[in-house]
């Protein structure tokens, strides 16, 4: 169990913060309520506990339990409404005061690789996601992992690839960028170059 003084910083700070957040946890007003009246019961039992009996001590540890309980619920509560509202979610999060973990930008497979209008040409695109920055890489040895090779970064989500030998097969990935994010690489995708 956390330290009772942590936790009371802790507890003060998660419920503040959540309670300024009420743009998005209006929804969670009696659980910022129980947790405002679980910090105060233990505020007062640890107070109490110092110049106390043993059963102030316990009951400062049950408050302390009790308030430890309320706190996780409520952090899961800003999870779940993370989840919720995935476009959001960095937001939400952040207007709970709450530690943002690093989630990487979803990526889906979404890449197609065809032959382009000019011999040793390939057109290489990805469907299109709102607010992202687009990381192309080739490689010609799809047995060699270190083979990657960054070819462009773009705002647009289908490039031009020139120069290729023709007659030699190449494969092609796409990673999202978005903000400080990067997400995986799709599943490659390949083309023999005409």
């Amino acid at each position: 169990m956390s330290a009772i003084p942590v936790l009371l910083t802790n507890g003060k700070s998660i419920i503040g913060k959540m309670t300024l957040a009420t743009g998005y946890f209006g929804a969670a007003a009696s659980l910022i309520v129980d947790a405002q009246k679980a910090w105060d019961a233990l505020n007062t039992s640890s107070g109490i506990a110092k110049k106390g009996s043993p059963s102030d001590t316990q009951q400062m540890y049950l408050d302390a339990v009790d308030l430890r309980v309320k706190l996780m619920i409520l952090v899961l509560f800003a999870d779940v409404v993370a989840i919720s509202n995935p476009d959001q979610s960095a937001d939400i999060i952040a207007k709970a005061g709450l530690e943002q973990k690093k989630n990487p930008v979803k990526n889906t497979q979404d890449i197609s690789v065809k032959a382009g209008p000019i011999p040793g040409s390939v057109i290489v695109r990805r469907k299109r996601k709102k607010g992202c920055m687009y990381l192309f890489q080739q490689n010609d040895d799809i047995t060699n992992p270190k083979g990657w090779v960054t070819i462009a970064t773009s705002t647009k989500s289908k490039i031009a690839v020139l120069g290729l030998t023709s007659i030699k097969q190449y494969w092609f990935q796409i990673a999202l960028i978005k903000g400080t994010e990067q997400s995986d690489f799709t599943d490659p995708a390949s083309i023999v170059v005409m």
